[in-house]
């Protein structure tokens, strides 16, 4: 994580897409661009499946999946509950963009918004988007809508203290979802990162 960090050049957040710039001194474009290719190979089961689009010399694109553990605040209103779980693995469908110039390359992550389908082939969304930067205003509103979900007629026998739980806890949710969604990609780009590495200076044999 340190010689990764050493060589990040750029991080930028902005809603549900991060991105980041590696610095990969003294190797042509065309060069990275090949090894970044057989990273991505190695790190995906079928790279066929997921590299979408993919121009041989500056840019790729692929689309996968993650799966994201949210805090199950339904847990936290029944913390007794053992059917429930502490986490639920939500679905977060992605593209990654990957662009490539002379000693450097650039690593784009979008996320779409999360879904869970249960053993009764329901699915479920989350009630707020795939985020990494909420705002207070954001907040807010996610807290009105928590308010909103509690009155309905659904939950009318739910004690008044439950549904207290559930809404106070939202803020605590999106905090650790969005640095879920954080650590994800920047776990997978280091993991990218370290494979271009090895291919720039491989062992010998």
């Amino acid at each position: 994580m340190l010689l990764c960090s050493v060589f990040t050049l750029a991080q930028k957040i902005d809603g549900n897409t991060i991105s980041n710039v590696y610095s990969v001194p003294n190797v042509k474009a065309e060069d990275l661009f090949s090894k970044l290719h057989f990273a991505v190979a190695l790190i995906y089961q079928d790279a066929n499946q997921v590299i979408k689009y993919s121009d041989s010399k500056k840019r790729m694109l692929l689309k996968a999946t993650a799966l994201v553990p949210v805090l199950d605040a339904y847990k936290l209103m029944n913390p007794n509950d053992t059917s429930l779980s502490d986490y639920i693995d939500y679905r977060h469908n992605y593209t990654l963009i990957i662009d490539v110039k002379d000693g450097k390359y650039r690593t784009e992550l979008r996320y779409q918004d999360g879904s869970y389908t249960d053993a009764q082939l329901i699915e479920y969304k989350l009630p707020f988007p795939a985020k990494m930067d909420f705002t207070p205003t954001d907040l807010e509103a996610v807290l009105k809508k928590a308010e909103k979900d509690m009155s309905q007629e659904y939950y009318m026998m739910t004690s008044r203290k439950k549904k207290e739980i559930y809404i106070q806890s939202q803020p605590r949710v999106i905090k650790e979802y969005q640095q879920t969604l954080i650590d994800y990609a920047i776990l997978f780009f280091q993991s990218l990162y370290k494979e271009v590495l090895k291919g720039v200076a491989p062992e010998d044999w």
